[in-house]
Protein backbone atom coordinates (compact mmCIF):
# COMPACT_ATOMS: atom_id res chain seq x y z
CA UNK A 1 0.00 0.00 0.00
CA UNK A 2 2.84 2.36 0.87
CA UNK A 3 4.55 1.56 -2.41
CA UNK A 4 1.30 2.22 -4.29
CA UNK A 5 0.90 5.63 -2.62
CA UNK A 6 4.51 6.46 -3.44
CA UNK A 7 3.86 5.67 -7.12
CA UNK A 8 0.77 7.89 -7.13
CA UNK A 9 2.80 10.68 -5.56
CA UNK A 10 5.45 10.39 -8.28
CA UNK A 11 2.79 10.52 -10.98
CA UNK A 12 1.27 13.61 -9.37
CA UNK A 13 4.67 15.29 -9.30
CA UNK A 14 5.20 14.66 -13.01
CA UNK A 15 1.67 15.88 -13.78
CA UNK A 16 2.28 19.08 -11.84
CA UNK A 17 5.46 19.66 -13.81
CA UNK A 18 3.81 19.16 -17.17
CA UNK A 19 0.98 21.54 -16.36
CA UNK A 20 1.17 25.31 -16.18
CA UNK A 21 2.37 25.35 -12.57
CA UNK A 22 5.75 23.82 -13.50
CA UNK A 23 8.81 25.11 -11.61
CA UNK A 24 9.64 28.66 -12.59
CA UNK A 25 11.71 28.65 -15.76
CA UNK A 26 13.79 31.58 -14.59
CA UNK A 27 14.74 29.70 -11.43
CA UNK A 28 15.71 26.56 -13.37
CA UNK A 29 17.87 28.55 -15.79
CA UNK A 30 19.61 30.35 -12.93
CA UNK A 31 20.26 26.96 -11.30
CA UNK A 32 21.72 25.59 -14.54
CA UNK A 33 23.95 28.64 -14.85
CA UNK A 34 25.24 28.40 -11.30
CA UNK A 35 25.83 24.65 -11.60
CA UNK A 36 27.55 24.63 -14.99
CA UNK A 37 29.14 28.09 -14.94
CA UNK A 38 28.04 28.53 -18.56
CA UNK A 39 26.01 31.39 -20.05
CA UNK A 40 22.32 30.44 -19.98
CA UNK A 41 19.59 32.20 -21.96
CA UNK A 42 15.87 31.59 -22.19
CA UNK A 43 13.06 32.99 -24.26
CA UNK A 44 9.40 32.28 -23.58
CA UNK A 45 7.20 31.93 -26.64
CA UNK A 46 4.03 33.60 -25.44
CA UNK A 47 1.73 36.45 -26.41
CA UNK A 48 4.12 38.68 -24.50
CA UNK A 49 7.62 37.22 -25.18
CA UNK A 50 10.02 37.20 -22.26
CA UNK A 51 13.77 36.64 -22.41
CA UNK A 52 16.71 36.77 -20.05
CA UNK A 53 20.22 35.42 -19.67
CA UNK A 54 22.88 34.82 -17.05
CA UNK A 55 26.59 35.01 -17.75
CA UNK A 56 29.92 34.56 -16.00
CA UNK A 57 32.28 36.89 -17.82
CA UNK A 58 30.84 36.03 -21.23
CA UNK A 59 33.20 37.66 -23.76
CA UNK A 60 31.83 40.40 -25.99
CA UNK A 61 30.86 39.03 -29.40
CA UNK A 62 32.51 40.93 -32.30
CA UNK A 63 29.42 40.63 -34.51
CA UNK A 64 26.70 41.32 -31.93
CA UNK A 65 26.81 44.43 -29.78
CA UNK A 66 23.74 43.10 -27.93
CA UNK A 67 24.21 39.57 -26.51
CA UNK A 68 20.49 38.90 -26.96
CA UNK A 69 20.95 39.15 -30.74
CA UNK A 70 23.44 36.27 -30.64
CA UNK A 71 20.95 34.01 -28.86
CA UNK A 72 18.11 35.07 -31.13
CA UNK A 73 20.23 34.06 -34.12
CA UNK A 74 20.75 30.62 -32.57
CA UNK A 75 17.01 30.24 -32.01
CA UNK A 76 16.33 31.29 -35.61
CA UNK A 77 18.68 28.57 -36.86
CA UNK A 78 16.60 25.94 -35.04
CA UNK A 79 13.19 27.56 -34.93
CA UNK A 80 11.34 24.27 -35.54
CA UNK A 81 13.30 22.20 -33.02
CA UNK A 82 11.25 19.99 -30.71
CA UNK A 83 14.14 18.10 -29.12
CA UNK A 84 17.45 19.10 -27.52
CA UNK A 85 20.42 19.45 -29.87
CA UNK A 86 23.99 20.66 -29.97
CA UNK A 87 24.47 23.42 -32.53
CA UNK A 88 27.83 24.60 -33.83
CA UNK A 89 28.89 27.54 -35.94
CA UNK A 90 31.91 27.65 -38.22
CA UNK A 91 33.52 30.15 -35.82
CA UNK A 92 34.32 27.78 -32.96
CA UNK A 93 31.05 28.35 -31.08
CA UNK A 94 28.82 25.56 -29.81
CA UNK A 95 25.45 25.80 -28.05
CA UNK A 96 23.19 23.35 -26.25
CA UNK A 97 19.64 24.20 -27.34
CA UNK A 98 16.72 22.79 -25.35
CA UNK A 99 13.09 23.44 -26.38
CA UNK A 100 10.90 23.64 -23.27
CA UNK A 101 7.58 21.85 -23.63
CA UNK A 102 4.47 22.47 -21.56
CA UNK A 103 1.20 20.64 -22.12
CA UNK A 104 2.62 19.05 -25.27
CA UNK A 105 3.63 22.34 -26.89
CA UNK A 106 6.89 24.25 -27.22
CA UNK A 107 6.59 27.06 -24.67
CA UNK A 108 10.16 28.36 -24.54
CA UNK A 109 13.74 27.77 -25.64
CA UNK A 110 16.76 27.56 -23.35
CA UNK A 111 20.31 27.95 -24.70
CA UNK A 112 23.50 27.01 -22.86
CA UNK A 113 26.64 28.59 -24.29
CA UNK A 114 28.47 29.75 -26.22
CA UNK A 115 31.39 27.48 -25.46
CA UNK A 116 34.14 26.01 -27.62
CA UNK A 117 35.06 22.37 -28.09
CA UNK A 118 38.72 22.94 -27.28
CA UNK A 119 41.20 25.75 -26.77
CA UNK A 120 42.35 26.76 -30.26
CA UNK A 121 45.97 27.27 -31.21
CA UNK A 122 47.43 30.49 -32.55
CA UNK A 123 47.72 28.79 -35.94
CA UNK A 124 44.00 28.01 -35.90
CA UNK A 125 43.20 31.60 -34.97
CA UNK A 126 45.19 32.81 -37.97
CA UNK A 127 43.53 30.30 -40.29
CA UNK A 128 40.06 31.20 -39.09
CA UNK A 129 40.66 34.89 -39.53
CA UNK A 130 41.97 34.37 -43.08
CA UNK A 131 39.23 31.92 -44.11
CA UNK A 132 36.47 34.25 -42.98
CA UNK A 133 38.10 37.34 -44.45
CA UNK A 134 38.00 39.16 -41.12
CA UNK A 135 39.57 42.64 -41.56
CA UNK A 136 42.71 43.54 -39.66
CA UNK A 137 40.99 46.01 -37.32
CA UNK A 138 38.54 43.32 -36.09
CA UNK A 139 41.02 40.48 -35.58
CA UNK A 140 41.99 41.27 -32.00
CA UNK A 141 38.30 41.34 -31.03
CA UNK A 142 37.76 37.85 -32.46
CA UNK A 143 40.85 36.42 -30.82
CA UNK A 144 39.79 37.92 -27.49
CA UNK A 145 36.31 36.44 -27.94
CA UNK A 146 37.60 32.94 -28.74
CA UNK A 147 40.02 33.01 -25.81
CA UNK A 148 37.17 33.96 -23.49
CA UNK A 149 34.96 30.98 -24.40
CA UNK A 150 34.78 28.16 -21.89
CA UNK A 151 36.10 24.86 -23.25
CA UNK A 152 33.53 22.04 -23.16
CA UNK A 153 34.25 18.88 -25.14
CA UNK A 154 31.44 17.60 -27.33
CA UNK A 155 30.62 14.48 -25.35
CA UNK A 156 30.28 16.51 -22.15
CA UNK A 157 28.02 18.99 -23.96
CA UNK A 158 25.79 16.13 -25.08
CA UNK A 159 25.43 15.06 -21.45
CA UNK A 160 24.77 18.67 -20.42
CA UNK A 161 21.93 18.64 -22.98
CA UNK A 162 20.50 15.51 -21.34
CA UNK A 163 20.70 16.93 -17.82
CA UNK A 164 19.20 20.27 -18.80
CA UNK A 165 16.40 18.57 -20.72
CA UNK A 166 15.57 16.46 -17.65
CA UNK A 167 15.44 19.56 -15.42
CA UNK A 168 13.35 21.55 -17.88
CA UNK A 169 11.07 18.87 -19.32
CA UNK A 170 11.27 15.87 -16.96
CA UNK A 171 12.05 13.86 -20.10
CA UNK A 172 14.56 11.02 -19.92
CA UNK A 173 16.66 10.71 -23.08
CA UNK A 174 19.79 8.79 -24.00
CA UNK A 175 22.95 10.55 -25.18
CA UNK A 176 22.41 8.91 -28.58
CA UNK A 177 19.02 10.60 -28.91
CA UNK A 178 20.70 14.00 -28.70
CA UNK A 179 23.56 12.87 -30.94
CA UNK A 180 21.20 11.67 -33.68
CA UNK A 181 18.90 14.69 -33.46
CA UNK A 182 21.88 17.02 -33.75
CA UNK A 183 23.18 15.09 -36.75
CA UNK A 184 19.80 14.94 -38.48
CA UNK A 185 19.15 18.64 -37.99
CA UNK A 186 22.36 19.30 -39.92
CA UNK A 187 23.76 21.08 -36.87
CA UNK A 188 25.83 18.12 -35.93
CA UNK A 189 29.35 18.74 -34.57
CA UNK A 190 32.02 19.31 -37.19
CA UNK A 191 35.36 17.60 -37.02
CA UNK A 192 39.02 18.33 -37.74
CA UNK A 193 40.71 16.34 -40.48
CA UNK A 194 43.88 14.41 -39.62
CA UNK A 195 46.40 14.86 -42.41
CA UNK A 196 47.17 11.31 -43.48
CA UNK A 197 46.12 9.04 -46.31
CA UNK A 198 43.29 6.59 -45.68
CA UNK A 199 44.28 3.87 -48.09
CA UNK A 200 47.76 3.58 -46.68
CA UNK A 201 46.61 3.46 -43.04
CA UNK A 202 43.15 1.92 -43.57
CA UNK A 203 42.05 4.75 -41.36
CA UNK A 204 39.43 7.43 -41.80
CA UNK A 205 41.24 10.49 -40.54
CA UNK A 206 38.23 12.56 -39.53
CA UNK A 207 38.00 10.39 -36.41
CA UNK A 208 40.11 10.67 -33.32
CA UNK A 209 42.19 7.56 -32.68
CA UNK A 210 42.39 8.01 -28.93
CA UNK A 211 38.71 7.10 -28.51
CA UNK A 212 38.97 3.76 -30.27
CA UNK A 213 40.52 2.60 -33.49
CA UNK A 214 38.82 2.72 -36.84
CA UNK A 215 39.16 -1.07 -36.88
CA UNK A 216 36.61 -1.18 -34.05
CA UNK A 217 34.18 0.94 -36.06
CA UNK A 218 34.63 -1.28 -39.10
CA UNK A 219 33.95 -4.34 -36.96
CA UNK A 220 30.70 -2.77 -35.73
CA UNK A 221 29.71 -2.19 -39.37
CA UNK A 222 30.48 -5.86 -40.16
CA UNK A 223 28.23 -6.95 -37.29
CA UNK A 224 25.47 -4.46 -38.11
CA UNK A 225 25.58 -2.97 -34.61
CA UNK A 226 24.22 0.47 -35.42
CA UNK A 227 23.61 1.70 -31.86
CA UNK A 228 27.11 0.81 -30.69
CA UNK A 229 28.55 2.37 -33.84
CA UNK A 230 26.71 5.63 -33.16
CA UNK A 231 28.14 5.70 -29.63
CA UNK A 232 31.62 5.09 -31.03
CA UNK A 233 31.16 7.91 -33.54
CA UNK A 234 29.97 10.26 -30.80
CA UNK A 235 33.13 9.54 -28.81
CA UNK A 236 35.35 9.72 -31.87
CA UNK A 237 34.24 13.25 -32.70
CA UNK A 238 34.45 14.49 -29.12
CA UNK A 239 37.14 17.07 -28.53
CA UNK A 240 37.99 17.60 -32.18
CA UNK A 241 38.41 21.07 -33.60
CA UNK A 242 35.72 21.81 -36.21
CA UNK A 243 36.69 21.09 -39.78
CA UNK A 244 34.44 23.90 -40.93
CA UNK A 245 36.72 26.34 -39.21
CA UNK A 246 39.56 25.35 -41.53
CA UNK A 247 37.53 25.83 -44.67
CA UNK A 248 38.91 26.79 -48.06
CA UNK A 249 38.24 25.56 -51.58
CA UNK A 250 41.35 23.38 -51.61
CA UNK A 251 40.54 22.08 -48.16
CA UNK A 252 37.03 21.12 -49.26
CA UNK A 253 38.51 18.93 -52.00
CA UNK A 254 40.86 17.34 -49.51
CA UNK A 255 38.04 16.57 -47.06
CA UNK A 256 35.93 15.14 -49.88
CA UNK A 257 38.80 12.80 -50.78
CA UNK A 258 39.05 11.68 -47.16
CA UNK A 259 35.27 11.19 -47.02
CA UNK A 260 35.30 9.09 -50.20
CA UNK A 261 38.07 6.93 -48.76
CA UNK A 262 36.13 6.45 -45.52
CA UNK A 263 32.96 5.49 -47.39
CA UNK A 264 34.89 3.03 -49.55
CA UNK A 265 36.41 1.33 -46.51
CA UNK A 266 32.99 1.17 -44.83
CA UNK A 267 31.44 -0.44 -47.91
CA UNK A 268 34.10 -3.16 -47.85
CA UNK A 269 33.39 -3.82 -44.17
CA UNK A 270 29.66 -4.08 -44.92
CA UNK A 271 30.33 -6.62 -47.69
CA UNK A 272 32.53 -8.60 -45.30
CA UNK A 273 29.63 -8.51 -42.83
CA UNK A 274 27.31 -10.23 -45.28
CA UNK A 275 25.80 -7.36 -47.29
CA UNK A 276 25.39 -8.27 -50.92
CA UNK A 277 28.60 -7.15 -52.67
CA UNK A 278 26.80 -5.53 -55.59
CA UNK A 279 24.53 -3.64 -53.19
CA UNK A 280 27.52 -2.53 -51.08
CA UNK A 281 29.18 -1.26 -54.26
CA UNK A 282 26.01 0.53 -55.38
CA UNK A 283 25.62 2.12 -51.96
CA UNK A 284 29.24 3.23 -52.05
CA UNK A 285 28.80 4.87 -55.47
CA UNK A 286 25.58 6.56 -54.35
CA UNK A 287 27.08 8.03 -51.18
CA UNK A 288 30.16 9.20 -53.09
CA UNK A 289 27.96 10.89 -55.67
CA UNK A 290 26.18 12.75 -52.87
CA UNK A 291 29.53 13.84 -51.45
CA UNK A 292 30.71 15.15 -54.83
CA UNK A 293 27.57 17.27 -55.20
CA UNK A 294 28.20 19.14 -51.92
CA UNK A 295 29.95 22.47 -51.48
CA UNK A 296 29.62 22.79 -47.71
CA UNK A 297 32.11 21.18 -45.32
CA UNK A 298 29.62 20.54 -42.55
CA UNK A 299 27.32 18.73 -45.00
CA UNK A 300 30.19 16.59 -46.26
CA UNK A 301 31.06 15.57 -42.71
CA UNK A 302 27.43 14.86 -41.76
CA UNK A 303 27.01 12.83 -44.96
CA UNK A 304 29.99 10.65 -44.03
CA UNK A 305 28.39 9.83 -40.68
CA UNK A 306 25.13 9.06 -42.49
CA UNK A 307 26.89 6.78 -44.96
CA UNK A 308 28.72 4.83 -42.24
CA UNK A 309 25.52 4.33 -40.26
CA UNK A 310 23.66 3.35 -43.44
CA UNK A 311 26.12 0.54 -44.09
CA UNK A 312 25.65 -0.80 -40.55
CA UNK A 313 21.85 -0.55 -40.91
CA UNK A 314 21.95 -2.49 -44.19
CA UNK A 315 24.11 -5.22 -42.66
CA UNK A 316 21.68 -5.52 -39.73
CA UNK A 317 18.74 -5.72 -42.11
CA UNK A 318 20.45 -8.36 -44.25
CA UNK A 319 20.90 -10.53 -41.14
CA UNK A 320 17.24 -10.54 -40.21
CA UNK A 321 15.97 -14.10 -40.40
CA UNK A 322 12.34 -13.08 -41.02
CA UNK A 323 13.20 -11.78 -44.51
CA UNK A 324 13.55 -14.56 -47.07
CA UNK A 325 16.42 -14.67 -49.54
CA UNK A 326 14.05 -13.99 -52.44
CA UNK A 327 12.72 -10.85 -50.74
CA UNK A 328 16.25 -9.75 -49.79
CA UNK A 329 17.40 -10.19 -53.41
CA UNK A 330 14.42 -8.14 -54.58
CA UNK A 331 15.16 -5.37 -52.09
CA UNK A 332 18.78 -5.24 -53.22
CA UNK A 333 17.71 -5.03 -56.86
CA UNK A 334 15.24 -2.23 -56.09
CA UNK A 335 17.89 -0.18 -54.29
CA UNK A 336 20.38 -0.54 -57.15
CA UNK A 337 17.82 0.47 -59.77
CA UNK A 338 15.98 3.38 -58.12
CA UNK A 339 16.78 5.62 -61.09
CA UNK A 340 15.37 3.13 -63.62
CA UNK A 341 12.00 1.61 -64.33
CA UNK A 342 11.41 -1.45 -62.14
CA UNK A 343 8.82 -4.03 -63.19
CA UNK A 344 7.40 -6.98 -61.27
CA UNK A 345 8.59 -9.17 -64.12
CA UNK A 346 12.20 -8.07 -63.54
CA UNK A 347 11.86 -8.76 -59.81
CA UNK A 348 10.37 -12.16 -60.54
CA UNK A 349 13.47 -13.06 -62.57
CA UNK A 350 15.79 -11.79 -59.80
CA UNK A 351 13.96 -13.73 -57.08
CA UNK A 352 13.20 -16.85 -59.10
CA UNK A 353 9.52 -16.63 -58.14
CA UNK A 354 6.43 -15.83 -60.15
CA UNK A 355 5.21 -12.21 -59.73
CA UNK A 356 2.05 -13.11 -57.81
CA UNK A 357 3.81 -15.29 -55.23
CA UNK A 358 6.67 -12.79 -54.85
CA UNK A 359 4.15 -10.00 -54.14
CA UNK A 360 2.50 -12.06 -51.39
CA UNK A 361 5.84 -13.07 -49.87
CA UNK A 362 7.17 -9.52 -49.98
CA UNK A 363 4.08 -8.19 -48.19
CA UNK A 364 4.35 -10.94 -45.57
CA UNK A 365 8.07 -10.34 -44.88
CA UNK A 366 8.19 -6.52 -44.99
CA UNK A 367 4.66 -5.24 -44.39
CA UNK A 368 4.84 -3.33 -47.69
CA UNK A 369 3.48 -4.13 -51.10
CA UNK A 370 6.15 -4.15 -53.80
CA UNK A 371 4.80 -0.94 -55.33
CA UNK A 372 4.72 0.87 -51.97
CA UNK A 373 8.22 -0.31 -51.05
CA UNK A 374 9.64 0.96 -54.36
CA UNK A 375 7.94 4.31 -53.84
CA UNK A 376 9.19 4.55 -50.25
CA UNK A 377 12.80 3.85 -51.28
CA UNK A 378 12.61 6.42 -54.06
CA UNK A 379 11.34 9.04 -51.64
CA UNK A 380 14.21 8.26 -49.26
CA UNK A 381 16.62 8.81 -52.14
CA UNK A 382 14.77 12.01 -53.09
CA UNK A 383 15.35 13.30 -49.54
CA UNK A 384 19.08 12.74 -49.96
CA UNK A 385 19.11 14.67 -53.23
CA UNK A 386 17.04 17.49 -51.76
CA UNK A 387 19.41 17.73 -48.80
CA UNK A 388 22.69 17.40 -50.63
CA UNK A 389 22.22 18.90 -54.08
CA UNK A 390 20.79 22.02 -55.67
CA UNK A 391 19.03 20.07 -58.42
CA UNK A 392 15.55 21.41 -59.31
CA UNK A 393 12.74 19.48 -57.64
CA UNK A 394 11.26 18.61 -61.03
CA UNK A 395 14.62 17.16 -62.13
CA UNK A 396 14.86 14.99 -58.99
CA UNK A 397 11.39 13.59 -59.57
CA UNK A 398 12.17 12.88 -63.21
CA UNK A 399 15.46 11.14 -62.38
CA UNK A 400 13.58 8.87 -59.96
CA UNK A 401 11.10 7.95 -62.74
CA UNK A 402 8.00 9.78 -61.43
CA UNK A 403 5.96 10.48 -64.54
CA UNK A 404 5.32 14.17 -63.69
CA UNK A 405 5.98 16.67 -60.91
CA UNK A 406 2.44 16.47 -59.52
CA UNK A 407 2.83 12.71 -59.08
CA UNK A 408 6.22 13.17 -57.40
CA UNK A 409 4.86 15.80 -54.98
CA UNK A 410 1.85 13.62 -54.11
CA UNK A 411 3.94 10.50 -53.37
CA UNK A 412 6.60 12.50 -51.52
CA UNK A 413 3.99 14.03 -49.23
CA UNK A 414 2.47 10.59 -48.62
CA UNK A 415 5.74 9.24 -47.18
CA UNK A 416 7.44 12.38 -45.85
CA UNK A 417 4.41 14.29 -44.58
CA UNK A 418 5.48 17.47 -46.41
CA UNK A 419 6.05 18.53 -50.01
CA UNK A 420 9.54 18.33 -51.55
CA UNK A 421 9.82 22.13 -51.40
CA UNK A 422 8.84 22.23 -47.72
CA UNK A 423 11.32 19.45 -46.98
CA UNK A 424 14.19 21.26 -48.72
CA UNK A 425 13.36 24.58 -47.04
CA UNK A 426 12.91 23.18 -43.53
CA UNK A 427 16.46 24.10 -42.42
CA UNK A 428 17.01 27.15 -44.62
Amino acid sequence: MVQYKKKLYEIELISVFVMDNAPDLSYLCKLLHETLQLPVYYKKEADVPEESFWSVGMPAHPSYSDSYDLFRAVILAGEDLLAPVVQETDRLEQFAVIPVKRNGRRAAVVILGPSSRQKPSEALYAKLLDDHGIPTWERNEWISYWRGLQNVDSLRLLHICLSANWMLNMEALDVMDVFQTSFQSDSFMRRKEKEREIADRREFSLFQETYGSVDQMLELIRKGKTTELMKQLAKATSGQAPVGAMSSRGHLRNVKNLAIGGITISSRAAAEGGLNEELASALCELHIRHIEEMNDLSKVEAAVIGAIVDFADRVALSRKTNVSKQVRDSMDYIYKHLFKEITFKQLAVVSGLNPHYLSKLFKKDTGFTLANYIQKERIEEAKQLLDHSNDPISSIGERLTFYDQAHFVKVFKKYAGVTPKQYRNRAR
